[in-house]
């Protein structure tokens, strides 16, 4: 008796404790997610349709700070806040629902013009229990109906077929309650109008580079997470990032582009201001020397070593994203909508890189050796825990990054939907001693493939394109006119040098790889024995268009060098726009 009584208060102090986590308003948008949840459960049904079996809300009450800063000059420093409400509403059951179907007109108009949006809905920012039912009531109302109508016409499809998959659309788990609120980390706007304006100062030195813009953006959220099955968290995340841009024209019209990036998730651990000027000056003296640097005559096929920064990006861009487990959508004429990177959905069990090789996801570390990753967190979208995933294990595939969306050959959750589907986190390459090597016996025999080839030099490339870079800083930096590289696999070589048999190196314009895919990681033939950390915003794998999920994705990769076998490297044969006939007048003062 005295034992029960014991335990009793302890449970009580643990509520106490947990309650105190959060404030009474947290208590109120639970509430009103858990009430709204109830009634919709037991009473959304529109004659003959089916009930629900599954509704989740989610609720993002998110800021964004902003300093941008051009030629010595703050040009924006603001702060918005915004919130956004999402329902995701499943109908049938765990084996065949609503889901995992795609209708171009549902999928992109909706069912119909003046519909209610029930993904990424703008909701006030302050909310408070009947504000919230209302919004949670008509926003799944409107993802009853679509979810509804989805369901009529995957059933109509499939329908006298005879289904090679029955693999189930959901995966069922044990509900979990996690409260993680915290307060978000200062975000000094002086301090970093201050520094903006620094490094963006740093360009008045470079007459020949026409444009220039450096940014800090600090994007800390909270969310609010219900669903049906009762699985409920409240948890915070945060992310930092500096983005220096530069945008130039050669001599002949050629455009060009060079970029420097710093992430963190607080804003504190972003290097210090005389770190992030360093950056920025070599960054801006190197794309001064690049717009004067020769251009690739021939295409040049041979070994080419990818150091550091661009070793990741190569990852990034190429091979990182097939080892997501997605799921092929069906459409009304029974034909499975191809995906983007599907190059392993069907490969576990065979080699995709060299044996010497290894990646391991691991999104429960916070740090490699000294530096702080920005892929880490806590729990990913649905709730779950993430797990450390052995993906690829001397060469061998053994496992894809998942959420609670199965795949014929993926059937649980190891806890990785972020962004609005499967998606990676701290991505970690490792090699074996047996072709791991110093940076320079990676170059001596890439110089001797050469010897053998009879080519006349080698290529390194020290930094490459960035996605994220190109589609948003630099496009608009450059009103268009930027160029870069087009087709599967190509890159455009921001860094890349010749590389002459004594050992000289000369520096290269305008080149790109082309016809890059994950087979090529089959040919890397040497590692370094050292690890580069590479933090940057990775395109979401499964486009946001399908899952109303973010554009982009905090990951990192941790990376050696690496010395492929053989690349094709060529230079754009296109004509390019005049450059300005007077030159830069900042170069007069």
């Amino acid at each position: 008796m005295q034992k029960n009584k014991f335990l009793i208060i302890i449970f009580l102090i643990f509520l106490t404790s947990l309650k105190s986590l959060f404030s009474a308003n947290d208590e109120d948008i639970l509430m009103a997610m858990r009430d709204e949840i109830k009634r919709s459960m037991k009473s959304l049904q529109l004659e003959s349709l089916k009930k629900p079996y599954f509704i989740e809300y989610k609720l993002r009450l998110r800021e964004a700070g902003k300093v941008v800063a051009s030629l010595g000059k703050v040009l924006e420093s603001d702060n918005t806040k915004f919130a956004q409400l999402t329902v995701d509403l499943r109908i049938g059951d765990y084996n065949f629902d609503n889901t995992n179907f795609f209708d171009v007109g549902l999928s992109f108009f909706g069912s119909s013009d003046d519909e209610e949006s029930f993904k990424n809905r703008r909701v006030q920012y302050e909310q408070d229990y009947n504000t919230l039912r209302r919004e949670l009531w008509l926003a799944t109302d409107a993802a009853y109906k679509q979810a509804s109508e989805i369901y009529t016409k995957k059933e109509s499809t499939l329908k006298g077929r005879m289904r090679r998959d029955t693999t189930p659309d959901f995966i069922q788990v044990t509900p979990q309650k996690n409260y993680q609120k915290k307060e978000y980390p200062n975000f000094d706007f002086k301090y970093f109008e201050n520094v903006a304006k620094e490094l963006s100062g740093v360009f008045l030195k470079y007459p020949s580079i026409h444009r220039s813009q450096v940014g800090f953006e600090f994007i800390p959220e909270t969310v609010y997470y219900v669903n049906s099955e009762g699985m409920e968290y409240i948890k915070t995340e945060y992310q930092t990032g500096l983005e220096v841009a530069a945008f130039a024209q050669a001599n002949d019209g050629m455009p060009l582009s060079d970029y420097y990036t710093a992430f963190s998730l607080a804003p504190q651990d972003l290097p210090n201001a005389d770190s992030l000027k360093r950056g920025t000056e070599i960054m801006a003296a190197t794309f001064s020397k690049i717009l004067d640097a020769p251009f690739l005559e021939e295409p040049y096929s041979g070994p080419v070593i990818f150091e550091g920064a661009a070793a990741a990006e190569v990852w990034a861009q190429v091979f990182m994203p097939n080892l997501v487990a997605q799921r092929s959508q069906l459409s009304e004429g029974g034909i499975q909508q191809p995906n983007r990177f599907q190059a392993f959905q069907t490969k576990i069990g065979g080699r995709v890189l060299p044996e010497f090789m290894s990646v391991e996801a691991k999104p429960n570390i916070e740090k490699h050796a000294s530096t702080k990753l920005i892929g880490t967190y806590d729990l990913d979208e649905s709730g779950i825990k993430p797990q450390d995933v052995k993906l690829v294990e001397n060469g061998y595939l053994r496992n894809l990054l998942s959420e609670r969306v199965p795949t014929r050959r993926v059937k649980s959750s190891n806890g990785h939907r972020r962004g609005g589907g499967a998606m990676l986190s701290n991505m970690i390459v490792t090699t074996d001693k047996t072709n791991t090597a110093e940076l320079k016996d990676l170059k001596n025999r890439m110089m001797m493939l050469c010897k053998d080839r009879e080519l006349p030099f080698g290529v390194i490339v020290r930094k490459t394109s960035n996605q994220n870079m190109i589609f948003t800083t630099l496009f608009k930096l450059s009103m268009g006119g930027l160029g870069f590289a087009r087709g599967d696999g190509a890159m455009n070589l921001l860094n890349a040098y010749k590389v002459y048999p004594d050992g000289s190196e000369e520096l290269i314009r305008g080149a790109e790889v082309a016809g890059i895919s994950p087979q090529t990681f089959k040919d890397i033939i040497m590692a370094s024995n050292r690890q580069f950390v590479y933090n940057y915003l990775s395109p979401s794998v499964i486009s946001p268009f399908m899952t109303g999920g973010d554009q982009y994705v905090g990951a990192s990769i941790v990376t050696p060098d690496l010395l492929f076998e053989d690349m094709e490297i060529k230079t754009p044969d296109e004509d390019f726009r005049k450059p300005p006939v007077l030159s830069n007048p900042i170069s007069a003062k």
